[in-house]
């Protein structure tokens, strides 16, 4: 009787014969080569090199589109100019949750949060404006430049109100900063670009115009620019800039009918750069912002105001109550006075009063 090795090693010689005749024949009737089964080895049998003419030229000459190839030219280097002030946001922080078992038995359970968002340099120093929802409730901050160097972040100050906050990137070395423009010079109609971390894909650049101005999304986010270029979650915090490269405008939200998967709707908002300017330099002299304090309340004049007082104009901004020793109350305001004017500027409804 054969060893059972031997009865193993004639069992693997057939499979291997079964194998390679049955690969050799599927490879015959498929038109191939047998030397194709060797690396290396064979040609594809009827196969013939095609010949090819590919076009030598565009089909327009840049002479005849030359407002256009200049256009493209200013874009790009628009484009360069503002990219290397953008950066990215990293947060990671932890989030408490309070639990209870069957028996009533509090605990806390941690859970490890992540975030992400764009920001903009604005001092040679290092100092970054972004907005407050980015990095709020986060431990860590990390910050990843144009050139791919990521550094740590500290936290200076924030405007919760506003949506901004301000970090100092831990590095000693000098960054190139963009100029904070003037944005009550901005029109409908002009041409921005917004720059950004949309879902943490790194810089990306977008470009449209300027939709409508004096948007409001709540009591807080007043006056707002709204762009039609595309903003979407990440881009938040990010620079919106003119075509001399200047911010006019820091990425704040947008609108989306689904709340659970926001995405671009052609609908963007943005913070004005003078308001911006004026928390940055706040928060940079004084760790805070500071805010005035009239001490009234205000309504519009609808027509139930107008009926009381029987006042005919819509325009201006109803004096409800006035707060006991207030600045108000110093000035002489009293209840059921309107306001009509401010520093020679009508006021129209007491948003714009406000503003």
């Amino acid at each position: 009787m054969k060893s059972p090795f031997g009865r193993l090693l004639v069992l693997l010689v057939v499979f291997v014969t079964v194998f390679l005749g049955v690969t050799a024949l599927r490879t015959w009737y498929s038109g191939g080569d047998l030397w194709s089964l060797v690396p290396g080895k064979g040609t594809r049998v009827g196969f013939q090199p095609q010949p090819h003419n590919p076009a030598a030229n565009p089909p327009i000459n840049p002479d005849e589109v030359q407002l256009l190839t200049r256009l493209n030219d200013e874009y790009a280097k628009l484009t360069e100019a503002v990219v290397p002030s953008v950066v990215s946001i990293d947060t990671a922080g932890v989030r408490s949750e309070q639990l209870f078992d069957l028996w009533g038995n509090r605990g806390i359970r941690n859970y490890p949060t992540r975030g992400q968002g764009s920001g903009v340099i604005v001092t040679y120093d290092g100092h970054v404006v972004t907005n407050h929802h980015v990095i709020t409730g986060q431990q860590k901050i990390q910050v990843t430049l144009h050139n791919g160097k990521s550094y740590p972040a500290t936290l200076i100050g924030e405007d919760a109100l506003l949506d901004i906050a301000v970090l100092k990137i831990e590095a000693d070395e000098k960054f190139i900063p963009l100029k904070i423009g003037d944005s009550s010079q901005v029109r409908v109609g002009q041409i921005v670009m917004a720059i950004g971390n949309p879902f943490g894909l790194g810089e990306t650049v977008t470009q449209r115009i300027i939709s409508a101005k004096n948007r409001s999304l709540s009591d807080t986010q007043r006056d707002l620019f709204q762009t039609d270029a595309a903003i979407n979650p990440g881009n938040s915090g990010g620079p919106l800039v003119n075509v001399r490269g200047e911010i006019i405008g820091i990425n704040v939200a947008i609108f989306s009918p689904d709340k659970e998967n926001p995405g671009f709707q052609g609908v963007g908002f943005s913070i004005p750069s003078n308001d911006v300017n004026d928390a940055l330099v706040q928060i940079l002299q004084r760790g805070r912002p500071i805010r005035g304090f009239l001490g009234v309340e205000m309504r519009d004049m609808d027509r139930t105001v107008r009926s009381a007082l029987g006042y005919q104009l819509q325009e201006g901004a109803a004096v409800v109550r006035v707060a006991p020793g207030s600045p108000a109350e110093a000035a002489g305001l009293q209840p059921w006075d309107v306001v009509r004017q401010v520093d020679g500027q009508k006021i129209y409804d007491f948003t714009k009063l406000f503003s």
